[in-house]
């Protein structure tokens, strides 16, 4: 628990300074290469046993696309990712049938999920980043919501919980965990409405109050939907590389569920202007 603290003491200013300073090649330069060692870590989950040249294919297709979106190229950024990588693995399949070396269908669908799909959700935040003049705004939301909705989860859980969520796939997770993340998701989204209507924005509460629920939703699903990859495989942790906390993808899951969501909602329905 102390580790966990102190990651988040160290961790959450940082966040704060790169997502308000960094310029926004910078940006997307750190989220490729986070996304690099998601789907490095994906690639160890699900194949541990996987060519190593297969994991730097998917590696490389992780940096490109939130770097080409950094710099304002995300349409040729994600096709020519998605491109490469299909010619790539396409390309070692035909191979196997003219070297010595057995090879399944399996690691080209690997490749691609870990090097664009995982690349393709962590870029929407710095699509976020690009929404709007002040980008900061909303690019601290899916954060501000994932932290909230785990932190309100975990709490109500320790203090409340008695009912199990699903005991099979997270037999920690308890029904009255969930409702507090829900409820912990909606009261910070509205106290940061709070906040930026001090700074001059204009914020629709009910929206944002809306955003606070689907966000939470989106996270906790989230939060299963990578749960269940580590449970399908059978190792606890992603990876060890934040300590307290396992690996990117164990930090993230819920943030890689929630940026899209939120993406796609401040382009139909902001909340905030």
């Amino acid at each position: 628990m102390k580790t966990r603290v102190l990651v988040g003491v160290v961790g959450i200013p940082v966040l704060i300074l790169v997502i308000l300073f960094a310029p926004m090649w910078l940006f997307g330069l750190l989220i490729g290469a986070v996304a690099a060692v998601a789907a490095w870590e994906m690639m160890r989950c699900v194949d541990p046993d996987v060519p190593q040249r297969f994991v730097s294919y998917a590696a490389a297709g992780a940096v490109l696309i939130p770097l080409f979106t950094g710099f304002g190229a995300y349409d040729i950024g994600e096709r020519l990712v998605l491109w490469a990588l299909v010619l790539v693995m396409f390309g070692e399949l035909m191979l196997t049938f003219w070297r010595d070396e057995a090879m399944d269908f399996t690691p080209v669908l690997e490749v691609l999920f870990s090097g664009f799909v995982l690349s393709m959700l962590f870029t929407s935040l710095v699509r976020l980043g690009q929404l709007h003049e002040h980008g900061a705004v909303y690019l601290f939301m899916p954060f501000v919501a994932a932290f909230s909705s785990d932190s309100g989860a975990y709490f109500a859980g320790l203090y409340l919980g008695k009912h199990k969520l699903a005991p099979k796939l997270s037999p920690k997770k308890t029904i009255e965990g969930s409702i507090g993340g829900f409820v912990a998701t909606i009261v910070i989204m509205l106290i940061y409405g709070i906040i930026l209507r001090a700074c001059g924005f204009a914020v629709d509460f009910l929206v944002l109050a809306i955003y606070g629920f689907f966000g939470s939703l989106a996270g906790q699903i989230g939060d299963l939907a990578f749960s269940s990859i580590k449970r399908l495989y059978g190792i606890k942790d992603y990876s060890k590389i934040i300590p307290g906390h396992g690996g990117i993808l164990d930090r993230f899951d819920s943030v890689l569920f929630i940026a899209p969501l939120f993406e796609l909602l401040l382009m139909w329905v902001p909340a905030v202007v």
